[in-house]
């Protein structure tokens, strides 16, 4: 798939509560079905309504301040295919296809119907499409050609080890500027976007196969299991092995 879902929640909001400071590794999708407030998505304020949704990169800090009683639909999901979404509040359109995606997705958490987990994956990579052409279009950088070129050699090569410096002088630029400019683009630092693609690949064969976790940690370039357990509870805050045993209720 060309996008994988992280998480999906639904709650409802009092009015008055206050949602603190917070980050996540992967975009987050906050969909407002009703009620009103306002966010601060890294040093912007922005006001929601009842239609509205938020699109938050990863690892940009965020909060919430609910004027009036909210419901609220939220969504964690990665990618590495697609070109990465500007941050901010946007209004669903007429016809709602942001909500119709969420409602779907919250039907098949819902029942658990079979292959309801392929499913999902399939929907949020329909949500990160409609998000993507709901957005102003932006005007192409040619030294992001560069860092595309780069974040495409990681995603083919992220399991084994990268020299860093070698892309950093590939392009160009010193290793310093380099990473500047790798993580203006893609909102994480080289050594960042690589684990991160580990660990996301770690959790598909967490979630699809039986391999032991010392295997997982070697299929994904980790130099070591315990190293493996370490950044995912890092990263996850739950250990491989709790992860599985989430993945599989």
């Amino acid at each position: 798939m060309a996008a994988s879902l992280d998480f999906f929640y639904q709650e409802t909001r009092a009015k008055h509560e206050h949602i603190a400071m917070h980050h996540h590794q992967c975009y987050e999708l906050v969909y407002y079905d009703c009620g009103q407030g306002t966010t601060r998505i890294g040093d912007a304020e922005h006001v929601f309504k009842a239609g509205d949704y938020a699109i938050i990169a990863p690892c940009t800090p965020h909060d919430e301040r609910h004027g009036k009683q909210s419901k609220v639909m939220f969504t964690g999901f990665t990618s590495t295919v697609y070109p990465p979404l500007k941050e901010g509040i946007y209004q669903d359109s007429p016809s709602r296809p942001i909500l119709g995606l969420m409602q779907m997705m919250a039907k098949e958490l819902r029942d658990k119907p079979p292959f309801y987990k392929q499913l999902l994956d399939n929907l949020i990579s329909r949500l990160y499409l409609e998000v993507l052409r709901a957005q102003p279009s932006q005007e192409p950088d040619s030294r992001y050609d560069i860092i595309r070129f780069a974040q495409a050699f990681i995603d083919e090569y992220y399991t084994q080890k990268i020299d860093f410096q070698a892309l950093a002088d590939q392009s160009g630029y010193s290793y310093d500027r380099f990473r500047h400019l790798f993580k203006e683009k893609i909102k994480l630092s080289p050594s960042q976007y690589i684990l991160q693609r580990r660990i996301e690949h770690a959790k598909t064969m967490l979630r699809h196969t039986p391999l032991q976790i010392s295997v997982i940690a070697m299929e994904c370039g980790f130099s070591t299991d315990a190293q493996f357990c370490s950044l995912f509870k890092r990263e996850t805050e739950i250990t491989p092995k709790q992860y599985r045993e989430l993945a599989g209720d």
